[in-house]
């Protein structure tokens, strides 16, 4: 498969998420993570809204929640990166959901004592701005995790069919 081929597939992938209703996203994305968060603090999931209290703070896992632009990503770099492969493009793009399914679960678990930090040590006109961060250093590190385990596993392939 082509480069410019996955590029347009990746497009299209992230503009059907895009269109895709509220509710089929935040049961796709958002649904697992909130109750492995929910249960890692040992805290009872709201449904259907995805409520949780941990720490003294109340969390609402919602759409903006749901790491489709990881997904999206995770997807492309996976193909780009294994496209030699006999494996089928669709178990690829199952394992970058299951992926993205475990890292947003780590930045929910990761967000609750970064947010309790943040209520009570940082100004109010900045939560918006650290909540984005602390999740962006989590999606970038999980990318990064990613993106050596795909060369990793590229160059391991690529030696046994020189051999």
């Amino acid at each position: 498969m082509r480069v410019a081929a996955v590029l347009c597939a990746a497009i299209v992938l992230w503009t059907i998420l895009r269109f895709l209703p509220d509710s089929f996203i935040v049961s796709l994305f958002c649904r697992i993570p909130a109750e492995l968060a929910a249960l890692f603090y040992n805290a009872e999931l709201q449904k259907p809204e995805l409520l949780f209290e941990a720490r003294g703070v109340v969390f609402h896992v919602a759409r903006s929640c749901a790491a489709t632009d990881f997904f999206v990503m995770c997807s492309t770099i996976d193909i780009l990166v294994c496209r030699r492969f006999r494996r089928t493009g669709m178990s690829i793009v199952l394992f970058a959901y299951l992926f993205t399914l475990l890292v947003n679960t780590i930045r929910l678990i990761f967000l609750v004592p970064a947010t309790a930090f943040m209520y009570n040590h940082l100004p109010v006109k900045t939560h918006a701005a650290f909540h984005q961060f602390a999740g962006t250093i989590i999606f970038l590190t999980a990318f990064i995790i990613l993106w050596e385990f795909s060369r990793h596993v590229a160059r391991k392939h690529a030696k046994r069919q020189s051999v």
